[in-house]
């Protein structure tokens, strides 16, 4: 067998050059645990010189007590180290990472020295350190941010998805992983959402925003803005998509609110700007002078503010009939002169306006021709309210106004402003219209009926009519 060359002897190699230049640290240690040979790479990272390290018991140098007596046992038990982790203590205090592979010389059982190669790992360590620390943040991050956030495949299948996503869509974490994105999808929204995600899949794009909608896990349909970005592999393909989603089902009831606000808004400025318009031309046709069309038209465009004021106060629901008849009389303030009775109804906006203008028109006329018009006049307004025991809703009404102790009623020569007013509100209303002109006091009745269509009042005020 052919023999082994004792390398040691060879021309040029210097054993002590290597061991005193390696870069990797050694040392050699006696049985006492006294370091008696050390190479510059295993003490000047640690900022000693030769005369401060070699020498010295290697315990000085060990972080931790544990450690070393560990080492320290496995060695005199003629155990090798592999890549045992270690920490040292520098010059400066600051600690460096180490792993250590050492093995134990035994001459005639006893022990000579422990040879140690050392790598410094610090800077490694605190890369991991670090690299740990931020995913963990990451994850905390990602765990409790209020948006959701989903990780998809090629395919559209759930990788990964945080809490708020599973709150967002309201499956559970582990249903959703078995799920793909157009799976909790509306179906209406699916092919845009499939023709989108392929082409970012492709690379065509690498990003693109969409609002569409889910169906939740109880059925229910919600709104949501999604961004989808691409996080690629190494060649450049797809590796997978994150989406980023936020729930905006309520900002999307808002703004329909908002549009048939709007919409209705535009509906009730046309009709009042109308209103106003056919108030104006009628007054205008039977007034003599521009003074005595203001005085005409004043109180009527303010007997229009206050019926409007009125649905206002009840978001344009409807008024209460009790309201608009106290504040059509009252407002003329005769005591004890005006008596009214009725129940308690909320009329329609369209109705309500109306009846106020209407209401309007004969207390304006009770005032100056009727029996508002001397100290023993009265006026009594009354009225009653239909129903039908199928409905919550009432099925009609009939108002009537009856003057007393005033002069003697007459019937007008022509139709003027009023007359016509009282017979267009009966024709809005579909109702019936009629007039006594008795010689105590005028008698005017009017009944007409409603629809459940007429009616915006809510689950809470529609029971109110039972």
């Amino acid at each position: 067998m052919a023999s082994v060359p004792d390398v040691s002897t060879e021309p040029g190699l210097d054993l002590g050059d290597f061991f005193e230049n390696g870069t990797i640290g050694l040392h050699l240690v006696g049985p006492d645990g006294t370091i008696l040979k050390a190479n510059k790479a295993d003490y000047e990272p640690l900022g000693y010189s030769a005369e401060e390290y070699i020498g010295q018991p290697i315990m000085r140098f060990h972080a931790d007590d544990d450690t070393i007596s560990d080492i320290l046992a496995r060695l005199s038990a003629g155990e090798k180290l592999d890549k045992y982790p270690a920490r040292l203590r520098a010059k400066d205090g600051s600690i460096r990472h180490v792993l250590i592979s050492s093995s134990v010389c035994f001459r005639d059982g006893e022990f000579v020295n422990t040879r140690c190669f050392t790598v410094d790992v610090t800077e490694k360590v605190r890369t991991e350190k670090a690299l740990r620390e931020a995913q963990e943040r990451l994850a905390a991050t990602y765990d409790n941010v209020l948006a959701g956030i989903a990780e998809c495949d090629a395919e559209g299948r759930f990788l990964r998805v945080n809490d708020a996503f599973e709150t967002i869509s309201g499956y559970p974490k582990a249903n959703l992983l078995s799920k793909t994105l157009f799976d909790i999808t509306h179906p209406d929204d699916v092919a845009d959402e499939r023709s989108q995600f392929a082409r970012q899949v492709s690379g065509e794009i690498d990003h693109y925003s969409t609002t569409k909608r889910y169906i939740r896990q109880d059925g229910r349909v919600i709104w949501v803005e999604v961004t989808s970005s691409t996080v690629g592999n190494d060649d450049g393909s797809f590796g997978y998509g994150v989406r980023m989603v936020q729930d905006i089902t309520e900002r999307k009831l808002a703004d329909e609110q908002k549009k048939l606000l709007l919409a209705e808004l535009n509906h009730r400025v046309k009709n009042t700007l109308a209103t106003v318009q056919a108030l104006a031309a009628h007054t205008a046709r039977n007034a003599t002078s521009p003074e005595d069309f203001r005085k005409r038209f004043e109180p009527r465009l303010l007997a229009l503010s206050a019926a409007h004021d009125r649905l206002t106060r009840n978001d344009w629901r409807g008024a209460n009939l009790a309201d608009i008849v106290a504040g059509e009389l009252t407002a003329h303030d005769v005591p004890g002169a005006i008596s009214c009775e009725g129940p308690d109804i909320i009329l329609p906006p369209r109705v309500s306006l109306s009846l106020s203008m209407a209401l309007h028109e004969l207390s304006t006329n009770a005032l100056k021709y009727g029996a508002l018009s001397v100290p023993s006049g009265k006026v009594h307004v009354e009225w009653r309210v239909a129903r039908d025991p199928s409905s919550p809703y009432p099925t009609g009404v009939e108002l009537r106004w009856s003057e007393s102790g005033g002069p003697r009623a007459t019937a007008p020569d022509g139709e003027g402003f009023g007359s016509r007013l009282l017979r267009v509100t009966a024709a809005e209303l579909k109702g019936k219209l009629d007039t006594d002109w008795a010689a105590d006091g005028l008698q005017w009745r009017l009944s007409f009926p409603l629809q459940s269509g007429d009616f915006d009042l809510g689950e809470k005020q529609a029971t109110a009519w039972i």
